[in-house]
């Protein structure tokens, strides 16, 4: 018997060891099946015919509530058949569909103004379809639950409440898109200038503020507004999402209003993590910023170092050059704890703190409860079909259940973020180490301190630029692969009663019924729209590099040295303008003055303006757009990629 239970024992490595084999090798598929579905495009055109279809069916809905019989199915069938109705229909569907699917095929279009309107305009039109009405079914979601609890009949709320909620909605959503896109072309803005910045040779003081100017900022104002409107977005779009569970079942008074304390707790958490949303994507942008001043202060320190180990090199030092010798290497000393300023600051943006990690787990388990929530009311269409009322007791475990994913992934976030800084402690001592104590004694002995060789000099700053940000998860992208399966079933079977509500006939109790033609063409409908809606899915969720992963570039530059070829010119370089300068001062005429005087950027601005300017950052709709921009792998600041 212990023989037995060693060998089982030992097993049980073995078998972790090949399960997690199995989810490498599932996930490492599904990444590859999601990049291709990515590069065909196929399955967007698939999804923008579906979910416009889908889109007509709730929109007509939500029209037809407010403006006749609002939950009234046998009045909606009646108006559906009628030639009003049908040529109703048909028109809304062939505009959205049409519109839906244009706006695919020009995605990319960056030439014809009338195809860019096209594309650009149909996210916002689908916010605004969206924002009306979540906005409503949320509100009314909410008025019911509290008039059960309350026991006051406040309906009468439901309409006009509901409406204004909704048109404040809609225009919140096209303000935060409009924002977002704008943010999204200011990084895309400097990430080219990233690039360019990295495929200089040199950089004088002078270029460095020409350089400077050109990083994209978005305006503290408009950065504050953007909390408050995510926070009133995730208000409403939390009634929707988590208040609306609560109509699926019949619950005893005591029982749901514990169910929705929890729901309001859903609520204020969905309010929270898309505060969070927010900032995290701020601080995209802002690391954006960072990295392009890193860049200049490393070129322009690259550049001042080529300068004094060229005067260093040399065997008769006149008075002139020890004074420029001096001077470069306090500006050399300067330039290294700007260096080091930089780098620390660009490592507390790519890092999470506790807080933000409780949050990032927060959003994770929200969004598992929501993949959660679509399957119950994917379950509750489906025991409305079949004559059956919702259990209670399923409700209620599964509004609970939700309570434990949330604590769950917030504590899985917070575990995973304390043992990245456990490591990040454990690997304080870097060959960048070497770089800062070199500049503490280049600072103790101005004269006395040996250089370094430019190959050790170079080494050591791209390990200062290798940076270790927090780890990246990719539960949302997952999650919302799930939730739009099921909630593509849900879609396709009210599709079909949508489209086929001429196949429904008049049961015994005087109220339309499906047919079983229709339960068939529901089963295929939903099939089609909950499996085009996942692969859509995890084509955008997993077929795109996030522009967050950049930064696992910088593994790659660590054994990176530096070109010697590169460092010659920068001397030769360097050299001639010295030359110009020495006789500059020998000559009296404003043009010699001017000429040399140009070499170091003072009457470069009129003259820029004749040069060619870089190409236009087209409009960016997603962070696709931004993945294009791959850095040059030539370049001595690879950290910043």
């Amino acid at each position: 018997m212990p023989q037995a239970s060693d060998e089982n024992q030992a097993s049980k490595p073995t078998d972790l060891v090949f399960i997690l084999a199995i989810a490498g090798r599932i996930d490492a598929q599904s990444r590859i099946l999601a990049q291709e579905l990515d590069k065909s495009r196929s399955i967007y055109y698939a999804y923008a015919v579906l979910d416009s279809l889908s889109s007509s069916y709730s929109m007509f809905k939500y029209f037809f509530d407010l403006f006749a019989s609002p939950n009234d199915n046998d009045a909606m069938h009646e108006f559906l058949n009628s030639p009003a109705g049908l040529i109703t229909i048909t028109v809304e569907s062939v505009f959205l569909v049409t519109f839906s699917f244009l706006a695919c095929q020009f995605e990319n279009e960056k030439e014809d103004s009338y195809k860019k309107f096209i594309a650009n305009a149909w996210p916002y039109f689908r916010d605004v379809m969206k924002g009306l009405k979540n906005a409503y079914k949320g509100w009314r979601s909410a008025v019911v639950a509290f008039s059960l609890i309350g026991g006051v009949d406040a309906k009468f709320l439901i309409l006009p409440m509901g409406v204004i909620l909704g048109v404040f909605a809609a225009a919140n959503r096209f303000w935060i898109r409009s924002m977002l896109e704008d943010r999204k072309t200011m990084m895309s803005a400097n990430i080219a200038l990233l690039m360019e910045i990295k495929k200089l040779i040199s950089l004088s003081h002078e270029e460095y503020f020409s350089y400077l100017k050109r990083i994209k900022y978005q305006t503290m104002p408009t950065r504050n507004f953007a909390f408050w409107a995510v926070a009133a977005g995730g208000l409403l779009d939390g009634l929707y999402l988590y208040v609306g569970v609560l109509g699926l079942a019949v619950l005893s008074p005591q029982l749901l209003t514990a169910m929705a304390l929890i729901c309001v707790f859903y609520t204020v958490a969905c309010v929270i993590t898309r505060i969070y949303e927010e900032y995290d994507f701020q601080l995209r942008l802002l690391i954006t910023q960072t990295k392009c001043q890193l860049a200049l202060i490393t070129k322009e320190l690259e550049t001042h170092y080529a300068r004094l180990l060229f005067l260093q090199e040399k065997h008769d030092l006149s008075k002139v050059d020890r004074e420029e010798l001096k001077r470069l290497k306090s500006l050399v000393y300067n330039l290294i704890n700007q260096f080091d300023d930089k780098r620390k600051l660009l490592s507390q943006q790519s890092n999470r703190t506790y807080l933000s990690s409780a949050l990032l787990g927060m959003k994770n388990g929200l969004y598992a409860y929501g993949a959660l929530a679509s399957v119950l009311f994917l379950v509750g269409s489906i025991l409305v079909l079949v004559g059956i009322s919702f259990p209670p007791a399923l409700l209620v475990a599964s509004i609970i259940l939700g309570l434990v994913l949330v604590l769950g992934f917030t504590s899985h976030s917070l575990v995973t973020n304390y043992w990245h800084q456990k490591k990040q402690d454990t690997q304080k001592q870097r060959p960048y180490e070497r770089l800062i104590e070199w500049k503490n004694s280049l600072n103790d002995e101005l004269n006395k301190a040996e250089l370094l060789e430019p190959e050790e000099f170079h080494a050591l700053l791209n390990d200062g630029l290798s940076l270790d940000p927090s780890p990246q998860f990719f539960f949302q992208e997952w999650f919302e692969v799930l939730r739009s399966l099921f909630s593509g079933f849900g879609k396709g079977q009210k599709f079909v009663d949508f489209a086929g509500s001429s196949l429904q006939e008049m049961g015994e109790d005087g109220h339309y019924r499906d047919t079983p033609v229709m339960y068939v063409l529901s089963a295929f409908s939903a099939l089609l729209f909950g499996v085009t809606l996942a692969l859509r899915a995890l084509a955008k969720g997993l077929g795109r590099t996030p522009l967050a992963q950049q930064a696992k570039l910088t593994d790659d530059s660590k054994e990176t040295s530096v070109n010697p070829e590169i460092t010659k010119e920068v001397i030769q370089k360097t050299e001639e303008q010295r030359e110009s300068i020495q006789y500059a001062k020998c000559r009296t005429d404003s043009p010699g003055r001017a000429d040399s005087l140009s070499l170091f950027g003072i009457f470069e601005t009129k003259t820029k303006k004749n040069q060619s300017n870089s190409p236009a950052i087209p409009h960016s709709k997603s962070e696709s757009a931004l993945n294009q921009l791959i850095p040059s792998q030539n370049s001595t600041i690879l950290g910043l990629a």
